[in-house]
């Protein structure tokens, strides 16, 4: 079914420039994002892209207002920089609309999830680097990824590709128990603590070790034959807290050898910067249309305090 009125479809760039182009509505794709959202096909008037939309109207907002954060913050910081192909390419969004939804680039290769015995060691070892590097440069912008599951982080041969940017916190706020066992923290799972990005290197410790043993790991610890994996950079990510595991700027340096990607990044100027307080004034428009009142910035975590950014609705994390 078209459900897009005249086949017709208005958005905002990630410039904030409004388009309306022609549009027809393809097929559901699985396996993209998790319930509560949807992914779907549409084909634009010159290319197709993915578009995302919130599938329960009471769970899905919310979620689909997460993914949307998280997409233009990643988007201002990194999509201009050769990095930017680690995560999903915003094509445009509209929160305004009356189903609100978010345009992506069509995911590049297949879910990770498949690739068990299915790549060499030095892909894995490339794949394992990906991840890392997502981490950091998530980190660098505030964030943490709690959704690092197989099926959320794609391969093409060259180079990762993570999605489900929904699952994506703010780096310090309060841990609530979440995820999918063994990928998901020890802690995480508990909903114990702060949100650190450690938490994210132990599902990229779970994933890696699938792909090298073609089988899940302890979800509470170490595999038990970690020893006769010894390719893996990651097996001090299997510390039982966050707090005993290595920075991802550390294991980075050893597999990246050089400045760190994240400083590099934050170096460049903002393109959105003439935009940003467009999108902030509509999404609170749109938050006190509905009566929602923004959560209080999380209490800062123990150690340096994650550098600062405002999202659109007017939250800095």
């Amino acid at each position: 079914m078209n459900d897009i009125p005249k086949g017709r479809l208005s958005f905002l760039t990630p410039h904030g420039v409004r388009r309306t182009e022609a549009a027809a509505v393809g097929d559901r794709r699985r396996r993209t994002v998790p319930p509560p959202l949807s992914a779907r096909d549409v084909t634009l008037a010159d290319r197709r892209v993915v578009r995302l939309t919130a599938a329960d109207p009471e769970a899905g907002p919310p979620r689909l207002e997460a993914e949307a954060r998280a997409a233009l913050a990643v988007h201002r910081a990194f999509g201009t920089t050769p990095y930017r192909s680690l995560f999903p390419a915003l094509v445009g969004h509209d929160m305004d609309a009356e189903q609100p939804f978010l345009l992506y680039e069509t995911p590049r290769g297949e879910p990770a999830a498949r690739l068990s015995y299915g790549i060499s060691t030095t892909e894995q070892r490339t794949v394992e680097r990906d991840l890392v590097l997502a981490i950091r440069l998530l980190e660098s912008v505030g964030l943490v990824h709690q959704g690092l599951v197989p099926a959320a982080v794609r391969w093409d041969g060259k180079h990762v590709q993570i999605w489900d940017l929904a699952s994506a916190v703010p780096l310090g706020a309060p841990r609530r128990p979440t995820g999918t066992p063994p990928y998901a923290a020890p802690e995480q799972r508990r909903g114990t603590g702060r949100t650190d990005a450690r938490d994210a290197l132990w599902s990229a410790a779970q994933i890696v070790y699938q792909l090298a043993a073609g089988h899940p790991g302890d979800p509470d610890g170490p595999p038990a034959d970690l020893a006769s994996y010894r390719s893996l950079e990651l097996g001090d990510a299997f510390a039982p807290s966050a707090e005993t595991r290595p920075e991802p700027a550390r294991i980075l340096a050893r597999l990246m050898p050089g400045p760190d990607p994240a400083a590099l990044a934050e170096a460049r100027p903002d393109p959105l910067e003439p935009h940003r307080q467009e999108y902030d004034r509509a999404m609170e428009r749109k938050r006190r249309a509905a009566g929602v009142v923004p959560d209080p910035p999380p209490a800062p975590a123990d150690g340096p305090p994650a550098r600062r950014r405002t999202w659109f609705g007017g939250r800095a994390y």
